[in-house]
């Protein structure tokens, strides 16, 4: 019986020891692992970076068209109290009925190399608030409607009177010179110079040239610097009285009237863009910018920012392109296989034309 108990007690230790020995993987079975894994996570991570490039597309997509949408709805609202949109003979002028254009006037009109296109210029009405903060005297400012005070004997105090004045307003496609800037985009800016209050009594006075006649115009408000009213006592219709504006002699003061960004990311492929939607000519409607002027470089004539203008209706046709891809690639080019990811849009916009002598 001892016998027997002590070989059970030997068998028992024996499995105890053999259960608590370290034991380990051979090489051949970690291999093996090893490339099991390798089979199982490689396509895993080839589908999570697919999904998560589609997924970066597609928000770039969804945000250039929220952008391109934005901007057109912006410009349109702008152009709504337009009085008067420039066509192609406005800006560059057209020499059968002597209309100079105003391309020299605006800012960057003259340089032999432009960074900055003009596409939509125009006249319209600036709505001054009373409550406006604006310079009302060489040293101190106040509110528009304080400009002019009621008369004491009917109790004095400012008029709070709104005023209604002309600007004139130009969207610009701008290609900067700078290796920073994406090689295949352009953005969209907007400049913009007022107006004045004229007023014999006021406290500001400039010296301006009007019909070769120079005199000295005070002001209770003073216009931008280098802005000039049209005039429509010169000769012809409507668009060769403003197809011949000219600026005032003094420079623009573009620290103050400053070029501001509506949207960035604006297409500019040079190769296998989308065919443009044509002007139509026969009834009236010209393409600004006019590709086939000199005053617009070849890398500018991309078709992502234009417009089909009829002048004697105050009506124009805009059309914009973006490139979602170039968010994420530095160089995306177009091409009709990824056309979803460069957004195109148009919008028509019609002017009120309230000057009154059509």
């Amino acid at each position: 019986m001892k016998n027997f108990l002590r070989f059970l007690l030997k068998i028992q230790l024996q499995k105890s020891q053999y259960l608590q020995s370290p034991k380990g993987f051979t090489l051949v079975e970690l291999l093996v692992a090893l490339i099991l894994a390798f089979l199982v996570i490689t396509p895993l991570m080839g589908f999570m970076i697919d999904v998560m490039n589609t997924d970066r597309q597609e928000q770039a997509k969804s945000t250039s068209e929220q952008e391109i949408q934005a901007a057109l709805a912006y410009i349109a609202q702008d152009m709504e109290q337009a009085v008067y949109i420039y066509d192609a003979d406005g800006i560059y002028g057209q020499t059968s009925n002597s209309i100079t254009g105003i391309l020299g006037q605006l800012p960057n009109g003259t340089d032999t190399n432009p960074n900055k296109v003009p596409v939509l210029v125009f006249w319209k009405r600036y709505f001054l608030n009373k409550d406006q903060t604006v310079q009302i005297s060489s040293t101190s400012t106040g509110r528009a409607g304080c400009l002019y005070n009621l008369p004491s004997t009917g109790g004095g105090g400012c008029n709070d009177q709104d005023y209604m004045l002309y600007s004139l307003v130009a969207y610009y496609i701008v290609k900067d010179n700078s290796a920073t800037w994406n090689s295949t985009t352009t953005r969209i800016e907007r400049w913009e110079i007022r107006d004045g209050i004229r007023d014999i009594t006021g406290s500001f006075s400039r010296s301006e040239t009007i019909n070769s006649t120079t005199k000295t115009v005070k002001y209770r408000l003073l216009p931008s610097t280098g802005f000039m009213p049209f005039d429509l006592s010169l000769e012809g219709d409507l668009k060769k009285k403003l197809g011949n504006w000219r600026k005032h002699s003094v420079s623009y003061d573009l620290n103050t009237n400053k070029f501001t960004t509506l949207v960035d990311y604006i297409d500019q492929s040079t190769s296998g863009t989308p065919t443009l939607a044509a002007c139509n000519t026969s009834a009236g409607e010209q393409q600004v910018p006019d590709y086939t002027k000199t005053n617009v470089p070849t890398t500018f004539r991309t078709g992502s920012f234009y417009a089909c203008v009829n002048a004697s209706k105050y009506i124009a046709r805009v059309y914009m392109r973006g490139n979602a891809l170039a968010r994420i690639k530095t160089g995306a080019q177009y091409n009709s296989q990824q056309s979803a990811y460069f957004p195109t849009a148009n919008i028509q916009i019609k002017g009120r034309g309230f000057l009154g002598i059509e």
